[in-house]
């Protein structure tokens, strides 16, 4: 007889959609659970989904998604940006934050090339990172 584990533990994954959108960088966070729900939040202020989307996956889990437009202005900031998957049923929450000193990119725009000078400009919002003049 085999045991097997499953994890009931709800998962995230938070990653960073490159692309220049008027003016805007696009968050996509995912969410596996029995029951569960996304939130946005960037220095404690609550934040609205663009998108919301919900599907069933294996094993009865659910899989949600959700995008978060933030402005250029406000992004280049260096601003942390955090998503939140909680679940009822299983009463546990998780979550991930991105900023544009950590950001992620999603590993379906890997065809997407960033110049050199465009990483010089974002590295001046980060901090603890020297900026050579």
């Amino acid at each position: 007889m085999h045991t097997f584990r499953v994890s009931l533990d709800p998962s995230v994954e938070l990653l960073l959609v490159p692309g220049e959108e008027s003016g805007q960088q696009r968050l996509s966070c995912s969410g596996w659970g029995f029951d569960p729900q996304i939130k946005w939040s960037s220095e404690s202020q609550q934040k609205s989904p663009s998108t919301y989307d919900i599907s069933m996956g294996a094993g009865g889990r659910v899989a949600v998604t959700s995008q978060l437009l933030v402005p250029q202005k406000e992004w280049k900031t260096g601003k942390n940006f955090t998503c939140e998957v909680s679940d009822r049923i299983l009463k546990k929450d998780v979550q991930q934050e991105i900023s544009l000193c950590s950001g992620k990119m999603s590993p379906h725009m890997e065809q997407s090339v960033v110049s050199a000078e465009s990483t010089k400009k974002n590295k001046q919002a980060c901090p603890g990172e020297a900026i050579q003049i």
